[in-house]
């Protein structure tokens, strides 16, 4: 059935934009360019869960766990997924820090400074004398220009050194968590918001840099949000992060389980999340080759467009007239660029679109009757043709036998595609406005 044109949110939601988490306790350990805000998750709970003590809350795009953080801090049982190692690892030390003595952190960042410090500034005075870290960058990461500039990287590995050394495994994954979070401050690169070089950017080369001093302070903002997790009376030890696809055949997730799912799958033509955590991905030893990274956006939700634009045209798997005749125009679009012309673009939303159909029937099952799904998608141009993909999710909702109860915008303006150079936003008829929406979904009681 058509689902409505989307409204200005009756449930009262806040902004999603992401960028507020990073004032958040717990939330603000990890700068994270795709997601929602802490606050707009705060407010799917208190709508459409009021009064509750008791709850299992799913997101299955956990990324850096804003959904199962404001969970955990409500004393309700948590379960995400994501396929991207670091983002699963993110999750699992935030989720863990209410368990960490804030002495011993203390203590670990105290010796972190004395020991690495010392280490900088024999770096600073030339005084190393022969003294090498044992730590290597990692051989598979290859970039165009050097990720560190010589001196930084001597500080980095004398830093990873010191990491390693860690023998209390969670103090370890915290450690590993804030360097993963500053490493790119003081790299060659930098988030314009898609990873790229800083002479791309017309910013200068950092050829030097307090690698210390950058991730003590972190560490520290760490300490302070454990002790403030210390203060607090509610909490839960109930959650689970599965390293893994939501739509995998076997589901950790038992049926009719889950009294609300609220997250944000992969945007149709937005950013390229794990090429964006590359740097992170080979750093922390998550990947040593590309064929690893091929793996990942082969298993991402709706692909990427460099991965289907070369297959044959791909159909929908459902029966959507007015979106497959959408497709179609699309495929019918600068057939003369080849893999950049229409038929790749085609595939692309195709594919994204019978992935959100076995999403959405897979909510359906983990539901419990009465359970809601709030799901933050964005309108898309390709090709200059414009996909209102939350309306689309409402409808696809309907066929899989959920209600579309709403469809509000949680964000009247976003900044556009990142893919470039690839004629993806050309040629619209009109100028259309990107924004963000929650589509809600309920299962039927």
């Amino acid at each position: 059935m058509p689902v409505s044109a989307p409204t200005i949110p009756s449930a009262g939601f806040r902004d999603a934009a992401a960028a507020d988490n990073k004032q958040v306790p717990i939330h603000r350990w990890v700068p994270w360019i795709a997601g929602y805000s802490s606050a707009f998750v705060q407010d799917a709970f208190d709508h459409y869960l009021p009064d509750v003590d008791d709850a299992t809350i799913l997101d299955p795009f956990a990324g850096v766990g804003t959904t199962l953080i404001e969970a955990q801090l409500r004393g309700w049982s948590a379960i995400g997924f994501d396929i991207n190692p670091y983002a699963a690892m993110a999750c699992r030390a935030k989720l863990s820090a209410a368990g960490i003595e804030p002495d011993e952190l203390a203590d670990l960042i105290t010796e972190y400074q004395a020991t690495a410090g010392d280490q900088e500034t024999l770096i600073d005075t030339g005084a190393l004398n022969g003294c090498r870290p044992t730590s290597t960058a990692p051989a598979g990461f290859k970039t165009r220009i050097d990720f560190y500039s010589p001196r930084v990287m001597q500080k980095v590995l004398f830093t990873r050194d010191f990491i390693d050394s860690v023998e209390n495994s969670a103090l370890r994954d915290l450690m590993n968590l804030a360097f993963a979070s500053v490493m790119v401050s003081f790299s060659n690169y930098s988030y314009e918001p898609s990873l790229g070089s800083r002479p791309g950017a017309g910013k200068p080369l950092i050829e030097d840099a307090s690698v210390v001093e950058i991730l003590s302070s972190k560490l520290q903002l760490m300490l302070d949000d454990v002790e403030w997790l210390r203060g607090r009376e509610s909490g839960s030890d109930e959650w689970a992060v599965y390293e893994q696809s939501f739509l995998e055949p076997e589901c950790p997730v038992h049926a009719n389980s889950v009294d609300l799912i609220v997250t944000s799958p992969p945007y149709l033509n937005n950013y390229h999340y794990v090429r964006n955590t590359r740097p992170q991905m080979y750093w922390l030893g998550f990947a040593t080759s590309p064929a690893q990274l091929r793996s990942l956006e082969e298993t991402n939700f709706g692909k990427f467009w460099q991965t289907v634009r070369e297959q044959e045209p791909i159909r929908l798997d459902f029966e959507h007239s007015q979106l497959a005749a959408q497709i179609e125009i699309i495929r019918g679009l600068r057939v003369e660029k080849g893999i950049y012309g229409g038929n790749g673009w085609a595939n692309y939303a195709a594919t994204y679109y019978n992935d959100t159909f076995r999403f959405v029937s897979r909510i359906h099952d983990v539901l419990v009757p009465g359970g809601a799904a709030i799901i933050v998608v964005g309108n898309s141009l390709l090709q200059g043709v414009e996909l209102k993909v939350e309306q689309h999710l409402g409808e696809i909702g309907e066929m899989c036998g959920l209600v579309c109860e709403d469809v509000h915008i949680v964000r009247q303006k976003r900044v556009g595609s990142s893919i470039v150079n690839t004629g993806a936003r050309e040629a619209a008829g009109s100028k259309v406005m990107l924004y963000d929406a929650a589509t809600v979904l309920r299962k039927p009681k």
